[in-house]
């Protein structure tokens, strides 16, 4: 059974089959007859905009779209669970990483979108050796997050760069998410690892950790931040431009070592039943009109990765951002991310939260 949901009066929920499960959420046109096919989604964003997104397709191309949101790694599991007979055409959403894992396992069909000649030129390498399959769609920037009033309480300077964590006047401040468990957590591991050198990163996190007051799960540390229970953290910059955009007392910083970063993903699942509909779907997502859709109607920041999309007033244009160069494909490995992992574990003091 299809969930109750409000969308505008010319759309209506439909449901799917229910091996699906209860996640699902269906956009179709009221008169079915006028629909061109269907497509069924995977979706790895945060519900809004997966609804929203979907809306907009279903809209301009008249096509039956409905939609299953889940994490990223779960939208993985299923992928694999049903190779044998796909449930889903697309799965769009999530970072890069695993999207590289479906592909390696053969689970993602071969499509280059025309579009992506209009992806940011810093990700062409990326676009060139694995655009067959997966497109780059929206950008994550790392910053430094922080509760302005709490530090001016505390009498201390806002931290600019990563170096600043390790003053001694940040002793039990910072929050940093586990990356054991936490996605944001290894990004900034790997992060770290290229700015400094992979030994040099893990001497800076041991040396961090006399300051760490606890690590994270995914998602506590903004909320955190935002009531004052914790003065800094390390996350997405776009987590804290909405906090503010709330009210509460939170900034970011892009530390001036260079800005580390995540990329969401889309890509075709391999013989899925909507072939044509999902590389509809991927172009769309690919064109400016359709990168917007998630600051403009669904209080999602996250940074467009096409050149003509207009980014939220309130974050850097992504042009003008110092990113790093992040292999992608290296971290994006289940073997070398156990293996980062596992030496975080030896090398840096696990704390109970």
């Amino acid at each position: 059974m299809a969930l109750p949901f409000s969308l505008k009066n010319s759309f209506k929920l439909t449901a799917l089959s229910s091996v699906l499960g209860c996640g699902l959420l269906g956009l179709s046109l009221s008169t079915p007859a006028q629909a061109e096919g269907k497509l069924v989604l995977y979706c790895s964003v945060q519900n809004t905009t997966c609804e929203k997104v979907a809306h907009a397709f279903s809209k301009k191309y008249n096509v039956d779209t409905q939609f299953v949101r889940n994490s990223t790694g779960t939208v993985l599991g299923k992928i694999k669970a049903e190779k044998e007979n796909p449930q889903a055409d697309v799965w769009y959403g999530g970072t890069l990483e695993p999207h590289f894992q479906a592909r390696d396992a053969g689970l993602l069909e071969t499509y280059r979108s025309p579009l992506q000649k209009e992806i940011m030129p810093q990700f062409k390498k990326l676009t060139e050796q694995r655009g067959d399959t997966t497109s780059i769609i929206y950008l994550m920037e790392l910053g430094i997050g922080m509760n302005e009033k709490l530090l001016a309480e505390k009498n201390i300077a806002k931290p600019q760069c990563y170096a600043d964590l390790l003053k001694p006047e940040f002793k039990g401040l910072i929050q940093y998410p586990d990356p054991r468990v936490s996605g944001t957590g290894y990004t900034i591991l790997t992060t770290l690892i290229e700015i400094m050198g992979e030994d040099k990163a893990f001497a800076y996190l041991k040396d961090l950790d006399k300051n760490i007051a606890q690590y994270t799960k995914t998602g506590l540390a903004t909320a955190n931040i935002s009531t004052g229970a914790a003065a800094v953290d390390i996350g997405f910059m776009h987590t804290y431009v909405r906090e503010k955009d709330k009210g509460a007392s939170v900034i970011g910083a892009l530390p001036c070592e260079g800005t580390g970063y995540t990329l969401g993903a889309l890509s075709i699942i391999k013989n899925g039943r909507n072939l044509d509909n999902a590389k509809r779907f991927v172009d769309f997502v690919l064109s400016a009109e359709a990168q917007e859709i998630p600051w403009r109607e669904a209080d999602s920041y996250q940074l467009p990765t096409n050149i003509h999309a207009k980014a939220h007033p309130h974050l850097s244009e992504p042009a003008k951002l110092k990113l790093l160069d992040i292999d992608f494909i290296k971290f994006g490995s289940d073997q070398e991310a156990k293996r980062l992992i596992e030496r975080w574990v030896e090398n840096v003091k696990e704390r109970k939260e």
